[in-house]
């Protein structure tokens, strides 16, 4: 999704992580590690996991740009077309670890991002090539698929799993 405006980008992501996050809330915590919500019998539990993680990635390139290092971008060991094995791999590495912290690291990544956007201006959200490690691109093009765009695949996948299994 392409913004406009620095209000659109911080509405889209807010309204997204919050229609996430109360659908999160309706699924009660004993559901959350059951099998089949994507990929390779992903629960709930490993897509929030999922999306903490590349939180993370999207903080570690911004902090690297900045730092004037070259990000390692998507993670270091991975390219772009690599995307598959390292979602797998990020699945691997979370998939036993406590929902609580999961949930905690989500939560925390979220609001790190959000306190970023609000941070900068519009034109370092949305002018394309303003940082020199998004190359041709705004930051806006890296943020909104690690948050609003990530949020809206995680509502649609949990919420077909949901319908499936029986939940309301």
């Amino acid at each position: 999704m392409r913004y406009s405006t620095k209000a659109a980008l911080l509405a889209d992501i807010s309204s997204q992580h919050d229609h996430l996050v109360a659908l999160l809330d309706r699924i009660p915590s004993a559901r959350r590690r059951d099998p089949g919500v994507w990929g390779d019998d992903w629960t709930v539990h490993d897509l929030i996991a999922h999306i903490a993680e590349w939180h993370a990635m999207f903080l570690r390139w911004y902090d690297d740009g900045l730092a004037g290092r070259p990000p390692a971008m998507p993670a270091p060991g991975y390219k772009w077309n690599e995307t598959p094995r390292l979602n797998h791999d990020i699945w691997e590495r979370h998939r036993n670890r406590r929902p609580a912290v999961v949930r905690s690291e989500f939560n925390r990544g979220h609001r790190r991002i959000l306190a970023l956007v609000e941070d900068l201006s519009e034109s370092d959200l949305l002018r394309p090539g303003r940082f020199s490690w998004t190359g041709k691109s705004s930051l806006a093009t890296y943020l909104a698929p690690n948050t609003a765009g990530h949020y809206r695949f995680a509502v649609k996948a949990i919420s077909r799993w949901w319908k499936r299994v029986g939940g309301v």
